[in-house]
């Protein structure tokens, strides 16, 4: 009994040590932007398709440094759009695979929406460039 325990507290040890060796991820210009899920079409409530998931939405990791866009990791397939105040697409991009970063256009500047549309989800929150 004594050397099971011993073995479980070993390989608990070992798994703790090599997770706290790895790596830390790259910071590319700040703290993440605070991009949430859109909810969606729905009533005046609020409740859109995408409010009650069957499994957690992964939010992905996105930083703006001027007007660099990064990833936390490359979103191969995503939609990248810039929306101007009166929702009017001004920016639009497709995420090829391996790409963890969009330029956008100098001539951009301004507050903008920027949208994030992976498959059936669609991330959003406010920029200014």
């Amino acid at each position: 009994m004594k050397i099971r325990f011993f073995a479980l507290a070993v390989l608990l040890a070992a798994s703790a040590t090599s997770y706290s060796q790895l790596p830390p991820k790259p910071n590319p210009g700040g703290d993440p932007l605070p991009i949430t899920p859109d909810p969606g079409p729905g009533d005046d409530n609020n409740q859109g398709e995408h409010n009650n998931p069957k499994s957690p939405i992964l939010v992905p990791e996105v930083y703006l440094n001027g007007n660099v866009l990064t990833f936390d990791e490359a979103l191969e397939g995503t939609t990248v759009q810039l929306l101007d105040e009166d929702d009017n697409v001004v920016f639009s991009d497709f995420i090829e695979e391996n790409q963890t970063s969009i330029v956008f256009p100098a001539t951009l500047f301004g507050s903008y929406k920027l949208l994030i549309v992976c498959s059936d989800i669609t991330f959003y929150c406010e920029i200014q460039l």
